[in-house]
């Protein structure tokens, strides 16, 4: 990463909320009184992220912390058209000059940057895989929508991406419901690489995998981001997935960033009282 190139992703003024909102919600910097500070006391409506604003680099793992209800998965699932935005503004470098706005694009268009540069490897594999369709069709499925139709191409590429991730050739035809929880995430990791986005979306893709596992899989991110050089959004509530995998990370609370900067200096000197907290209670 070289802060000197032009950021992969830009993100502005991202707001999510269930519910219709009122005047005192609305124009509040932040939801006032209430057990929950993003929920509006008076009208009911959840800000599950309010006013995002953050950019990524080329080659760049930004990680997302923060506790359950803190609206960093929420933020993956706005950034990958999985749910509408409220407001906000997305660009990516590559798609019509990083001018236009993700968020305000047609069905068919966020169809096709989900195809062609975006990745998503989700928390269950449920989300990401078609358990009953063979590991190489997973794979498949996606360079179709990515627009490749050679059969041998397809599956050369099937064969190269399972090697990655160290998924045995001779199990490539197998579906992934025959896996364990860790083969099923490789082999969703493998699928979301297939079109060669240069951005990835992970949404705790180590929680309930066996420590080992989690080794295997973080060691896997890690060698993914050296040598293919893909940007990469990495959410996790453990500070430990965060310090091995980030170069910069934010810290969510109740839909807003708290705190965000290098990593290091984020763990080794938290400012704000939540993410001290944190840190100090290892969670």
């Amino acid at each position: 990463m070289k802060q000197s190139e032009a950021p992969l992703l830009r993100v502005e003024g991202l707001t999510k909320r269930y519910g219709a909102g009122c005047e005192r919600c609305e124009t509040a910097e932040a939801v006032p009184g209430g057990e929950s500070e993003n929920r509006c006391p008076v009208c009911g409506t959840v800000w599950a992220c309010r006013n995002i604003r953050f950019h990524l680099y080329p080659g760049e793992i930004l990680g997302v912390v923060g506790e359950s209800g803190s609206g960093k998965s929420t933020l993956v699932k706005c950034l990958y058209f999985d749910e509408d935005v409220t407001a906000g503004r997305m660009t990516i470098a590559g798609y019509k000059d990083g001018e236009a706005n993700l968020f305000a694009e047609f069905a068919q268009q966020k169809r096709y940057i989900r195809n062609h540069v975006m990745g998503m490897v989700y928390q269950n594999p449920h989300l990401g895989l078609r358990m009953n369709v063979s590991s190489s069709g997973n794979i498949a499925e996606k360079l179709i929508a990515a627009d490749h139709f050679h059969v041998g191409a397809i599956r050369e590429r099937a064969s190269d991406l399972l090697q990655r991730v160290e998924i045995p050739l001779s199990r490539m035809d197998e579906p992934p419901r025959n896996f364990s929880g860790g083969m099923q995430q490789r082999v969703q990791i493998s699928k979301a690489l297939a079109n060669n986005p240069p951005l990835l979306l992970l949404d705790e893709v180590t929680t309930g995998l066996d420590l080992s596992v989690q080794a295997k899989v973080l060691d896997l991110i890690r060698t993914i981001q050296r040598d293919l050089r893909v940007g990469m959004i990495v959410v996790s509530h453990d500070l430990g997935v965060i310090r091995m995998l980030a170069d910069r990370t934010m810290v969510m609370r109740r839909g807003a960033i708290v705190e965000h900067g290098l990593t290091d200096q984020i763990l080794e000197d938290p400012q704000h009282p939540y993410t001290q907290l944190l840190v100090h209670s290892l969670l």
